[in-house]
């Protein structure tokens, strides 16, 4: 072989040998830098080592990582730190997937990427990871602190009023679970608005006041010391009437009551107590003029009723065993009112 040819020979294995070292060189000079134009969460890591890397991504996520969640909702605020949630950044297994994507290639790719300056695009998410029962348990918590139960209209009984309490409705947390997700969502983006605001839904009450009229549109009072019983419709004042309860002996029981039974010309079953004399345990039939009860009997417990009453002149006493005497007319007139299920108040 001639000179000439074996000169050119070399140059023609020499060349790409030397090229082949010159991009090897290059890629071991740049093997421990993670690639320009790689970034992790969007901080630029390019040419930085991994454990530099690692500080510049930490440096800028810090104090947008572990901002805390607040929910506003029914004039409240509550808070959730990242801390608290559970929350771990993975920066290291970020920065080293970084890392292992600049080593893509091989060494003739990222050689050249070295010698000509060339660029990797690629964005690396960290992959943040949170507790979600530690979310649902901060969920629960707003709920329960903004929660509140409907309170039901009730009547109210008093010897001189009636009234009903207003209906009050509740309310609860909205969309829960939508809640949930959300809060989940803010820790998991280190850069996402962490100022949430929830909402909360109405609770009708299941009675409301009309409801509690409908239902009790008459009610009855009987004060002992006063003599009085009193009718009621939707808390107005319709009828006072003058009565007579028990002696001190066989009081007139005090609690409220519902009328119980309705009879017209009542049979009187005697109570066998000293008060009844030689009539105790008999029974007496209706319109019999031994028989106390006229007219009408309206019980309201067991044996404890408004009756009708010849003596007349006992009224504004207390003078029964124990029920509620009333002239025949006034018996007759509340007993055309009332009906079985109304309620009763006896009072002091």
């Amino acid at each position: 072989m001639t000179r000439p040819r074996l000169v050119l020979a070399l140059v023609i294995l020499l060349v790409p040998a030397a090229m082949f070292a010159t991009l090897a060189f290059a890629d071991r000079q740049r093997e421990e830098k993670i690639a320009e134009g790689v970034r992790v969460e969007g901080v630029d890591v390019g040419g930085l080592t991994r454990d530099q890397a690692m500080s510049r991504v930490y440096a800028e996520l810090r104090a947008s990582a572990n901002r805390p969640v607040r929910v506003r909702v029914g004039g409240e605020r509550f808070a959730l730190a990242p801390k608290t949630a559970g929350m771990t950044l993975g920066l290291d297994r970020a920065v080293q997937r970084a890392y292992d994507e600049g080593r893509g290639g091989n060494i003739v790719t990222r050689g050249w990427r070295s010698l000509t300056g060339g660029r990797v695009d690629h964005d690396e998410e960290a992959k943040i990871r949170i507790d979600r029962r530690r979310v649902r348990r901060f969920v629960a918590h707003v709920h329960g602190n903004v929660s509140r139960a409907p309170v039901n209209a009730e009547l109210t009984l008093e010897v001189e009023r009636v009234a009903v309490s207003e209906a009050k409705a509740g309310r609860r947390l909205a969309d829960r679970e939508r809640l949930e997700d959300r809060v989940a969502g803010a820790l998991l983006d280190p850069r996402a608005d962490r100022t949430l605001r929830a909402r909360t839904a109405v609770i009708d009450p299941e009675v409301t006041r009309e409801d509690v009229w409908d239902r009790n549109p008459l009610a009855v009072t009987v004060t002992r010391t006063g003599k009085t019983a009193r009718l009621f419709r939707r808390g107005e004042l319709v009828r006072s009437y003058r009565v007579a309860v028990g002696q001190p002996r066989y009081p007139t029981p005090l609690g409220s009551f519902t009328v119980q039974t309705k009879q017209v010309d009542p049979v009187w079953s005697v109570p066998r107590s000293e008060w009844a004399g030689d009539l105790a345990g008999e029974t007496i039939p209706g319109g019999d003029p031994r028989n106390p009860l006229k007219a009408r009997w309206i019980g309201f417990n067991g044996s404890v009723g408004f009756h009708g009453t010849d003596s007349v002149g006992s009224l504004g006493t207390a003078a029964s065993h124990g029920c509620v005497r009333m002239s025949v007319g006034d018996v007759i007139d509340l007993y055309g009112r009332v009906e079985v299920g109304t309620p009763v108040l006896v009072g002091a």
